[in-house]
């Protein structure tokens, strides 16, 4: 027969070798919640700063949307010849048989000079 050699005493538990592999598996667990975390805010981050940049482009392209409309309204102008007639009417030109209205500021009147009471007392 074979001869066993008990390793621990009747009634007791061997509790060394389940300590060290429940600190093992806490470790394990612990490093991947930390790399799953890690993971998460990262592309917490990415996320956040991709809607940034889009917010961005829209705007700008929003600018850009109305500088063509401006600029078509101006190809469209010079096409179609009213931006000549537009540089005319501002040089003061009118078409024949139009009335022209000139439209100005009211002129500062012109300062009175002041009487010194002495020249009004000499002519008494």
């Amino acid at each position: 027969m074979r001869q066993t050699r008990g390793l621990a005493v009747a009634g007791s538990v061997r509790s060394s070798t389940l300590g060290v592999r429940h600190a093992v598996v806490g470790v394990a667990v612990a490093v991947g919640l930390v790399w799953v975390g890690a993971a998460f805010a990262q592309e917490a981050y990415l996320s956040h700063k991709l809607s940034q940049q889009v917010s961005d482009l829209a705007r700008q392209n929003a600018v850009l949307a109305a500088q063509n409309a401006g600029y078509k309204k101006d190809v469209k102008s010079l096409t179609t010849g009213s931006a000549n007639e537009e540089v005319a009417r501002l040089n003061g030109y009118a078409r024949p048989n139009e009335k022209l209205y000139l439209v100005t500021a009211a002129p500062t009147p012109s300062p009175v000079p002041k009487t010194s009471p002495s020249a009004s007392a000499r002519a008494h």
